[in-house]
């Protein structure tokens, strides 16, 4: 017998639930001074964490590979939700989606060394360090674009709730990638190298608030037709 299908007032529950645990998931990292074998937040990368060097690297690979299956489950339930509004709601669902998938790749290919954890250990660039560099200037692309098609779809809806969600999606897409800049920077500008971990934690905390703004929002559209 398959599973019951949800009916029209528990999807938006689950679109609710989903978002707010995609958010919380994107920032799996709060949990480095608990779990982690070495912690560095202010100068090391995310992805420092899950190094193939690190004792507890598998744990923090399966916590973000998680928090990508958490987040393509969020864009998967949003879609509907999004559908007939406008193109720029309906691809930026489908933007949130490749995030998501960008994630786990992410997860499944960790760096070969912790490099600011475990210095003075250099990375291989090996195949597994080049399919997570590459993934990770893609998904910076790709979370840009689904900020700016979010932005531009919500502040053209009548609804002022929307409206004010697009005022927060231009607000915490701009902090995002202002955050991404500044981690960038500090390959020119040495004195950035030792904040480069606070900046790359902060843009993950702007998208997990965004993603909870998202799903607290989008549960008041009605939901689709059975």
């Amino acid at each position: 017998m398959g599973e019951r299908p949800l009916n029209r007032t528990e999807r938006p529950r689950a679109l609710v639930a989903a978002g707010i645990l995609a958010g919380l998931t994107a920032n799996y990292w709060a949990l480095e001074t608990l779990l982690a074998d070495r912690t560095d937040p202010d100068g090391s990368w995310i992805s420092d964490l899950g190094a193939r060097t690190e004792e507890t690297g598998l744990l923090f690979d399966l916590l973000e590979a998680a928090s990508g299956v958490v987040l393509v489950a969020f864009a998967l339930l949003l879609m509907p939700f999004l559908a007939g509004r406008s193109r720029e709601l309906g691809w930026g669902a489908w933007g949130l989606l490749a995030v998501g998938g960008c994630t786990i790749v992410d997860g499944a290919f960790p760096l070969s060394c912790g490099e600011t954890l475990a210095e003075p250990c250099e990375l291989r660039y090996d195949l597994v360090d080049l399919i997570h560099g590459g993934e990770t200037f893609i998904s910076i692309g790709i979370t840009i674009v689904t900020f700016g098609l979010f932005a531009v779809g919500l502040l053209r809806e009548s609804d002022a709730g929307l409206r004010r969600l697009g005022a927060w999606t231009v607000a915490a897409g701009a902090a995002w990638t202002a955050c991404n800049a500044l981690m960038g920077a500090q390959y020119l500008i040495d004195d950035l190298a030792s904040a480069k971990g606070v900046f790359h934690r902060a843009a993950q905390v702007f998208l997990g608030l965004w993603l909870i703004a998202v799903a607290v929002t989008a549960r008041r559209l009605p939901p689709p037709e059975p």
